[in-house]
């Protein structure tokens, strides 16, 4: 069993149990999750209000008992996803993959930032001095980056892996 986190549980929503949902828009794909320390929940109901995602899982059905998940990691198992259509990835797919610009390798992804306006790799560089090694922030945009096979290839950006 291989579980990937794909949000953290908000403020209660109103008096029934619900909670406020801040993460991937997967979690409308699934039956269940997996709650941070109580294990895995069944999704009962899922809902918009006002942009915000709303989830009640079973069992909680009052404000008092969704007020301790608040702020609790979610997970999925990988093989609950959705699959995707071609050309698109899931972030935890990502992460550990080589980084290669112009043929060589710098390094390898070992997070992914949600900025809100773009998506940015987090690149640990590869090397002997401590600078190579150094953690580097590559905005995820094609076509300046891009997956191919195995790894993720960036076109050359003046001074950041020099």
């Amino acid at each position: 069993m291989r579980l990937v986190e794909i949000g953290r549980f908000g403020a209660p929503y109103a008096l029934r149990g619900g909670l406020k949902f801040r993460g991937e828009g997967v979690i409308a794909h699934l039956e269940r999750v997996y709650v941070e320390g109580l294990g895995f929940r069944a999704v009962e109901d899922l809902y918009t209000v006002a942009g915000d995602l709303v989830v009640h899982l079973a069992g909680v059905t009052t404000r008092e008992l969704a007020e301790p998940l608040v702020g609790l990691r979610v997970y999925a198992q990988v093989e609950d996803l959705p699959p995707l259509e071609e050309g698109r990835y899931y972030y935890f797919a990502l992460i550990g993959l080589p980084v290669y610009v112009g043929g060589k390798k710098v390094g390898e992804v070992v997070d992914i930032l949600d900025t809100g306006a773009q998506d940015v790799l987090i690149i640990r560089g590869v090397g002997e001095r401590l600078r190579d090694r150094a953690e580097r922030l590559v905005p995820l945009q094609a076509p300046y980056v891009r997956l191919e096979g195995e790894a993720i290839h960036v076109e050359p950006i003046p001074g950041l892996f020099e």
